[in-house]
């Protein structure tokens, strides 16, 4: 009678062990917190080591012996692939043990008990149960406790997803490092969580779940509404992601330069500097740049004018104030040259809908110019020329990663903008010459008659533009596309793409592309008939002017930021490039019918925070 009871007392310690084992092969994650092992599969792997299941199981042995737990792993599961006996998986359970895979070890265990028991093998169940109680001590467990707020929120441990309906309850794993990961949008932006803990034998962690912005790969709000109005590469890269400081002052000093095969030369120094507080929703800025230029361009040749040289001082001012839903932009600017003065201004409010998903803005820019002659006053002879220019559009933020921009502008010219010092060469009625036909054919075959350039004195303009911002891990890809049309009957396709890379912490690179076409103003003409006789008369509206024709463009070139200070110092400094290559083809002038240029800027940035 003792006899039986003490079996019975055994078989109930067994099922109780056997209990534990299919709690814990319930509570673990399917393949989490193993490594790289799985339990052995009755489905046969393809991968597996070849041979019979008795070699696979020496080459374990073996393997165990020399100290190498995972090649004994990789053996014996290979071995019960190929032929499943109950040996083989306790060997397993121990090299599993020796490799910190207790789970694995447990899972054998639990199949060569349940065996046992089924054929009442008292010896086998008994090793089992010993084996099974000490590896139960082992088992260590991690509690997740999940954030209070977010959506669509997924938590993994080792990258195995956690089923919601086990947050808050115990979740067995291997002593060891174990890595919990945690991803779902709070307020609209897509957060992230990491944490690793290092579980001890039997030890449990309870992890608690605090989601975060993740800066590095999506983009906020306010980064978004900055890369809507950034104009150019550099300024995308000034909104990519960075640490917020309550105030941030920027300072650059930078050189640029234009030369192409049309004998045009500019030199660009120019220094910019501006201020913004980030949470109190204000910016201010302003730049100064002086153009030195030297042209020689071949309409102007071919009258005998001189080589053109000349100066251009500009300056400009911007700020913005935006400490809620609703801001305002303005801008003012004033050049001078020794025939030229340029005056503008401009306003523009937004407002962001929708949770700042969509942010509209309208704006409205006007410019008064005076177009004269060097050398002589204004008051003797100039030209006024007034634009106004409004614009209206929208930023969509797509998602986290990715915001269009949609915008149509309409602007009102009025005034001649004619330029003074270009003659317009006349022909007889009759009379072609080639396009991109050279200075000495228009002089043989050209009239006397030499009239200045005129263009009509009013000219309504209107543009289409549509920009995507995408963020792309470490890349901001940037698309743009503008349709234009005026009523000078010009119309043009202008589409831009730039790419910023960044390389390491201190590199980025963006490569950029961009082409252009257009039909050219319908009074546009590549040769202009006069008659002498029996008075001169000569086209109401004429020019040479290549820009006004029929051409395509070609633009390739690369910008560079190198940031030559630690994370953290007091200033930061960036040392910039850029370089362009522009290939013009004109299919319809005089004088030439290609243009090749190239213009770079290098320049240097201070960052005090």
């Amino acid at each position: 009678m003792a006899s039986v009871l003490r079996r019975v007392a055994t078989e109930r310690r067994l099922r109780r062990v056997l209990a534990l084992l299919v709690f814990l092969a319930v509570a673990v994650p399917s393949g989490a917190a193993r490594g790289d092992a799985a339990a052995p599969s009755a489905t046969p792997n393809e991968s597996a080591p070849k041979g019979s299941a008795s070699d696979l199981a020496a080459d374990a042995e073996r393997s165990r012996a020399a100290g190498q737990y995972d090649r004994c792993i990789e053996k014996d599961t290979a071995s019960i692939e190929a032929e499943p006996r109950i040996s083989t998986r306790v060997h397993l359970a121990g090299c599993a043990d020796r490799a910190g895979q207790v789970l694995l070890a447990l899972e054998q265990l639990q199949i060569v008990l349940d065996k046992a028991l089924a054929a009442r093998d008292a010896e086998l169940a008994s090793l089992a149960q010993s084996r099974a109680e000490q590896l139960l001590r082992r088992v260590g467990t991690i509690v997740i406790e999940p954030p209070s707020d977010g959506d669509d929120v997924e938590i993994t441990i080792d990258d195995v997803t956690v089923d919601p309906e086990k947050y808050k309850t115990p979740i067995a794993v291997d002593p060891g490092k174990h890595r919990v990961h945690a991803e779902g949008v709070v307020g609209g932006i897509p957060s992230v969580f990491d944490d690793t803990e290092t579980i001890a034998d039997g030890e449990k962690a309870t992890v608690v779940v605090g989601l975060r912005p993740r800066s590095s790969e999506f983009l906020t709000p306010g980064q978004l509404a900055c890369m809507q109005v950034a104009k150019n590469d550099d300024e995308v890269r000034r909104c990519l992601p960075g640490k917020t400081k309550s105030l941030i002052v920027r300072a650059a000093l930078e050189m640029s330069g234009y030369a192409d095969t049309l004998a045009v030369r500019v030199l660009n120094p120019a220094v910019r500097a501006s201020v913004a507080s980030p949470t109190a929703g204000w910016s201010f800025g302003a730049g100064y740049v002086v153009d030195i230029i030297s042209a020689a361009s071949p309409d102007f040749v071919s009258t005998a004018s001189p080589r053109g040289h000349d100066t251009r001082h500009a300056v400009a001012v911007n700020g913005a104030f935006k400490p809620g839903r609703f801001g305002v932009e303005t801008n003012a600017g004033f050049s001078t040259e020794a025939d030229y003065v340029s005056r503008s201004a401009g306003l523009a409010t937004l407002f962001d809908l929708f949770e700042k998903s969509v942010t509209p803005r309208l704006g409205w820019n006007v410019s008064h110019d005076t177009i004269g002659r060097g050398g002589t006053p204004f008051d003797v002879f100039s030209h006024e020329l007034w634009t106004h220019e409004g614009s209206l559009g929208s930023s969509f933020v797509l998602s986290p990663r990715s915001v269009v921009v949609a915008g149509v502008s309409a602007g009102f010219e009025r005034g001649d903008q004619s330029k003074p010092y270009r003659l317009i060469p006349m022909f007889a009625r009759g009379v072609q010459l080639p396009a991109g036909a050279s200075a000495d054919e228009v002089n043989a075959k050209r009239l006397p008659v030499r009239p200045y350039e005129q263009l009509p004195l009013e000219r309504d303009r209107l543009a289409l533009t549509l920009r995507l911002v995408q963020r792309l891990g470490p890349s901001t890809l940037r698309l743009e596309e503008r349709l234009y049309d005026d009523s000078w009957k010009n119309r043009a396709s202008s589409t831009d793409a730039r790419l910023l890379v960044d390389v390491s912490p201190k590199l980025t690179l963006g490569p950029h592309a961009r082409f252009h076409v257009q039909t050219g103003a319908g009074f546009f003409q590549r040769v202009y008939h006069a008659d002498t006789e029996p008075v001169v008369t000569v086209p109401v509206f004429r020019t040479t002017d290549r820009e006004l024709g029929p051409l395509w463009a070609v633009t390739g070139g690369a910008s560079a930021w190198w940031r030559l200070s630690p994370e953290g110092e007091g200033i930061g400094w960036t040392l910039y490039a850029s370089g362009d290559a522009l290939y013009s083809h004109y299919r319809d002038t005089l004088y030439t019918s290609s243009r090749l240029a190239g213009y770079g800027t290098l320049g240097i940035e201070a960052v005090f925070e």
